[in-house]
């Protein structure tokens, strides 16, 4: 019998969480969203509870686990502490086309989506996002929820600190360091080590200056 889950999160990045939880062999039973819209129109036909109300009715949902379907790092990581204080089982959920080397080592509540490649020895941290076709090479060390957008290279042994979001395209060359709570813009080419904080992007990637990036956001 397929195992029940629940996402959390119902908006464009839980629905593919839930097609890669259902190509994994999940028994998808709902959602979990605060946004009161998608609570009254549900998805794909399935409930959308908040968690007001999937505390009051969680006889009804008995027996599921929970994956992560939020895409924000900082609120997928508040979003698993809560889960985990209620009691909610947070599983790992990998797409059927993903690569994962027998001596990878995948965190808790993360997800690894189609077509991602986890080569031999490395490591992913609890509440990672390996989104569509990403590659993480052998002997890399990716901190906890970390977000690693389509298409993206980490060369063999990177380090991607907490809460880094490597955006789509970006190349990071091998063994580069990249701190915690990063930005790395789409199609960026990382080939210096990346401290704490910074937002960075071109190719080479250059740091942003916090006038410009606060202009800009």
């Amino acid at each position: 019998m397929a195992p029940r889950l629940l996402v959390y999160g119902a908006g464009g990045h839980g629905k593919v969480v839930a097609d890669v939880a259902r190509s994994a062999g999940f028994d998808l039973v709902g959602f979990v969203d605060d946004d009161p819209e998608r609570e009254r129109s549900g998805v794909w036909g399935l409930p959308v509870l908040s968690w007001e109300r999937l505390l009051r009715e969680r006889a009804s949902v008995a027996g599921a686990a929970v994956a992560l379907g939020v895409g924000d790092n900082e609120a997928r990581e508040r979003c698993h502490e809560r889960l985990l204080a209620a009691g909610f089982e947070v599983v790992t959920v990998k797409h059927a086309s993903a690569v994962v080397a027998p001596t990878a080592r995948i965190g808790t509540g993360s997800v690894v989506m189609a077509l991602a490649v986890v080569n031999p020895d490395a490591e992913v941290g609890e509440g990672a996002i390996l989104n569509t076709g990403s590659v993480v090479e052998h002997d890399c060390r990716v901190g906890r929820f970390v977000h690693l957008s389509p298409m993206c290279v980490l060369g063999g042994a990177a380090c991607v600190g907490d809460r880094t979001h490597v955006g789509m395209g970006a190349v990071v060359f091998p063994g580069i360091a990249i701190g915690a709570a990063v930005r790395v813009g789409a199609g960026s080419v990382v080939n210096r080590a990346v401290a704490d904080g910074l937002t960075v992007v071109g190719v080479p990637a250059r740091t942003i200056p916090p006038i410009l990036r606060t202009q800009s956001e």
